[in-house]
């Protein structure tokens, strides 16, 4: 589930669908979220009748786990995104667009309205996309608050990846230098906005899931397609903000590639289509086994 987070396009929540422990990471989530509700609303034995709940055996070994192999390959991710960004992006490109595919397959029934959706989704986050300029340089405390405000959902809805998230808003390359120089400050901020985040998405998303799953799931959909506007590796790719803070893309313009840098892109791209679906069919037969 680390190396999943890590990468854009693959899922923390997918790969824990695929090992068969995504129900009771959820229900051990929604449990700590609802105790930490209950501690900002002063109900101290409220909160510790959820905390009890919690089956820290299983979820402790789950989260080190995760973090120590985030810490791991952090720096070979920067490395890769300073000095290969354009194969890089073809591979993220891969990853997202198996992952659209995925997810398009998840919708139970598709009717007009979801497709609205899904196409309206797509062409204003492809608009909105254009407006940021570039990645973000030298960001904020703030900056990685909301970045793991928004990046935790990742955690909670298999097919939406966290590094994917962070990818679209720009602040990647950052937080993934961040981990590699152990810069404990913004990396303080980024976990408190994944906490404050999780608090208030788990339970959200659940009911919108619960009630709209198939809208929720075209709109996912549509946010991928729209995403391709930072993630195409010709000629500006994903962004990038080196460990010096400068820019060696700037991820929001789209042109056709030369025979110089055409190849390599598409094959880590296709290789990454392939490896989401291998993933996603796993998922489906472990599934189906415990059904």
């Amino acid at each position: 589930m680390g190396t999943a987070d890590v990468v854009p396009g693959v899922s923390g929540g997918t790969i824990a669908l695929v090992l068969g422990i995504y129900e009771q990471l959820l229900e051990n989530i929604s449990n700590c979220s609802l105790s930490l509700g209950k501690i900002l609303k002063a109900d101290i034995s409220g909160s510790i009748k959820e905390l009890k709940k919690v089956n820290f055996l299983f979820l402790i070994p789950v989260i080190t786990g995760m973090f120590l192999t985030i810490i791991s390959i952090s720096g070979l991710m920067v490395e890769l995104l300073e000095e290969h960004p354009e194969p890089m992006s073809g591979l993220f490109f891969g990853l997202v667009a198996a992952s659209a595919l995925v997810t398009f397959s998840l919708v139970s029934a598709w009717s007009p309205q979801k497709i609205i959706s899904l196409l309206s989704t797509a062409i204003l986050f492809f608009v909105l996309l254009g407006l940021r300029s570039s990645a973000f340089e030298n960001p904020s405390s703030w900056i990685f608050f909301l970045s793991g405000f928004i990046a935790i959902c990742a955690w909670i809805l298999p097919g939406v990846s966290g590094a994917f998230l962070l990818l679209i808003m720009g602040n990647y390359a950052s937080v993934l230098n961040a981990i590699d120089n152990q810069d404990f400050g913004n990396l303080s901020m980024l976990s408190l906005g994944a906490i404050v985040g999780l608090a208030v998405f788990s339970t959200f998303l659940k009911f919108l899931l619960d009630k709209y799953r198939d809208i929720v799931l075209s709109c996912l959909i549509g946010l991928m397609l729209g995403s391709f506007r930072v993630l195409w590796p010709w000629p500006n790719g994903v962004g990038v903000i080196n460990k010096d803070g400068n820019e060696i893309l700037s991820g929001t313009g789209v042109d056709w590639p030369n025979s110089n840098n055409f190849l390599t892109p598409l094959l880590l791209g296709l290789l990454a289509f392939g490896i989401v679906l291998i993933i996603d069919s796993i998922s489906k037969k472990s599934t189906k086994s415990r059904s």
